[in-house]
Formats: structure tokens, sequence, C-alpha cells
């Protein structure tokens, strides 16, 4: 007869192997650095994109674009410009990856890191690029122009706006080109590069526009407003931040508008315009733009040094500070990690409870992780 220590030893075994199989490995707490990678450079304005193959693409005030291994941070190649890198890069359906720098050029350089081409602007690129269904480039350049680029690098057309051009191009599903100008205008131009209308805010228009399901353009203005402005150029309405706007907005599922403003608040708003809730981080100003999660977390960045995640309601709930000033917008790739650049000169790789970007029709700076800034736009 077996002794009951014979008999109950291997139950209990099969039980601890089953229960570890079902668990699975241990979840890596919100907010924990999974890794940090130096630029090489001092700041941070470039907000990361990511590619196919899930290579993060980001620029350095140093003048590089970064191609980094999104395990680990091992940096595979870096590209020189001439000038510091302010703008984000974009990924091509070729899986190019544009980007502009202050050397006053657009790059398109190939997967390998090797330069494809270059386009000459006549002063400093700031704008960051979005894409046509049919492979052009728009991008603004301080020259005041907008330019819409052949997929070979050859001019299209160029469309002149009343000032600088910092802002960057949002394309609608109709194929029309928004963005912003210093001359206090948002642009409204066809595919044709022809003016379709503009909508007169009273300062500067640095933020870049976002554009809900129903082609409502959402844009914040130096003059302390986010508007909401219909597809035929009127107003829907406008909501006071009171201070400047130059975060760029982001709409939940539910058609909820996310923007931050120089008043050092994250406001939630309502999609007709009235207040849902808003939120002090202690800051002075963001300059990040929100990123909303699969499951309805807000991530920014905050001139504090910190990042921020908030529930869908703005209670806070985790915080993770850096050495520096965030001013770059969270990216949220498919497996969770939250990618931000910090003016410590580190790029952070950090934990989450979203798997991917919320489900809405903009749930992130440029709209989706390869940063095509265009309604349906998405990675190769």
């Amino acid at each position: 007869m077996k002794s009951p220590r014979s008999v109950w030893l291997p139950v209990l075994l099969l039980a601890v192997m089953s229960s570890s199989i079902v668990s699975g490995p241990a979840q890596v707490t919100p907010g924990t650095v999974l890794w940090k990678v130096h630029s090489g450079g001092q700041f941070f304005f470039s907000s990361a994109a990511v590619g196919p193959d899930n290579t993060i693409y980001v620029g350095s005030w140093n003048g590089q674009l970064l191609a980094l291994d999104s395990n680990n941070g091992t940096q595979r190649w870096s590209f020189k410009t001439g000038g510091p890198i302010f703008a984000s890069p974009t990924v091509g359906p070729d899986t190019a990856i544009y980007v502009g720098s202050l050397d006053r050029n657009v790059y398109a350089i190939k997967p390998d890191g090797t330069l494809k081409w270059s386009f000459s602007t006549q002063d400093g690129v700031y704008s960051s690029p979005a894409l046509s269904t049919d492979g052009k480039i728009y991008i603004g350049s301080r020259d005041k122009n907008l330019y819409a680029l052949n997929p070979d690098g050859t001019l299209a057309w160029k469309f002149t706006a009343g000032a600088e051009i910092e802002s960057s191009p949002a394309v609608a599903a109709d194929g029309t080109i928004y963005v912003g100008s210093w001359d206090g205008n948002l642009y409204a131009i066809n595919p044709d590069g022809t003016q379709k209308w503009k909508f007169p805010a009273q300062d500067k228009v640095v933020s870049s526009p976002a554009i809900g399901a129903d082609g409502t353009v959402y844009v914040g203005s130096d003059d302390g407003y986010l508007y909401a402005i219909k597809p035929d150029g009127s107003l829907l309405w406008k909501y006071e931040v009171i201070d400047t706007v130059r975060s760029s907005p982001a709409i939940g599922p539910d058609g909820t508008i996310y923007v931050a403003g120089y008043d050092g608040n994250l406001h939630a708003i309502n999609p007709d315009g009235s207040v849902r809730w808003q939120k002090g981080l202690g800051s002075i100003y963001f300059f990040s733009s929100p990123a909303i999660g699969a499951d309805g977390v807000i991530y920014i960045g905050s001139d504090k040094g910190e990042v921020y995640a908030l529930a869908p309601d703005g209670a806070v709930q985790w915080q993770r500070p850096t050495g520096g000033a965030v001013f770059t917008s969270p990216m949220i790739a498919k497996n969770g990690t939250v990618y931000v650049g910090s003016n410590d000169g580190f790029f952070y790789a950090l934990s989450s409870t979203s798997q991917g970007a919320a489900n809405s029709p903009w749930p992130i700076f440029r709209h989706d992780l390869c940063h095509t800034g265009r309604v349906g736009g998405s990675c190769p």
C-alpha cells in the first residue's frame, strides 16, 4: 500500500506545474523602464515612429536619425544630417524613412540607413511629413511653403502660406491637406496644391491637426483655443485652454478630444466642445501631445520631466520621472511598450497596460505607428 505522501505529492506537483502554465510570466509593473539609450545629444523633440519590422526611428537634436532595436534599444544604424532634428520621422509604404532637419533639407533614407534622396528647402524644417494615398510626401518649412514631393524626391507642387510653417500636415479621407501657419491660419489645400479654404485663428497655428470620424478638424493655436472646424471651413466650436496650445490633439474611441496647453493642464473635451475634465499635473506648460492606449489610458510627457499615465476619468495611474523635460509625444507599440524621449538625452522604453494605440480616428500624434499623418493610414 502506498503511503499518503506518495499519493498526494505527484498531484501537488502537477497542480503547481499547471498553475505555472496558466499564469505565465509575472507582469512588469506599468511605468517600469525596460531600457533606455542615450542619443549622443542633449535634447529630444522628435517623437518616435515604429516601422513594420518594429524598428524604432527617432531624430535627435545632434542631427542624427537613429534606428533602434525595439527589444533592447541597440542601435542598428544612425544617419547624420547637417542640423538638429526637431521633426518626427515617417515610414513610407516602401519602408523608406522620411524626416526633415533644421539644415533645411528633407531626407528619404533607406531601411539600411543609406540615403535615398534629399530635397532642399529655403529654411529649417520643423514640420513632420504626412503621406498621401498615392505616395506623395507633404511637409512644411519655415520658408512658408508646404511641399508635395513625389516618391522619387522631385517636387510635385508647393503651396505658399503667409508665414512660416512649423505645423505638421494632416490628410483627410478625401485627400484634403490641413496645415497651420505662423500667420494664424489653418489652411485646407486640395490634392493638386490649390487652396480650398483657410480658417483664421487669432495667433500662430503651430499645433498639428487631428481629424475626427466625421471629418471635423481639431487644432490648437497660440491664442489659447482649441478649434473644431467643419470640413467646409466653418467653425463648429472653440474651447478655451486660456494659454498657448502647441500640443496636438488626440481623439478617443468615444470621440473625446484630449489636448494639453501652456496652462499646465491636460484637457478632456466632449465632442460638442464642453469640458469633460481637466487635470493639473504640476507642469508649467505642455508641449508633448497625448497618446491614447487601447485600454483608454492616456499618456503624456511634461516639462517637469515626468511621463504620466492617466485613466479615462483623469486619475493618474502612474508617473515615471526622467532627467529632463519631456517635449516628445509618447508612442504606444502593439506590445504595449511606450517610447518617449527626454531632454536628459535619453530615449526610454516603458512598460504599460495598453496593447497598442486605441481604435479611434486619431489616437496618437501623427495618427499611427508609422506617422503617416493620414486618415486611414497604417504601416505597410
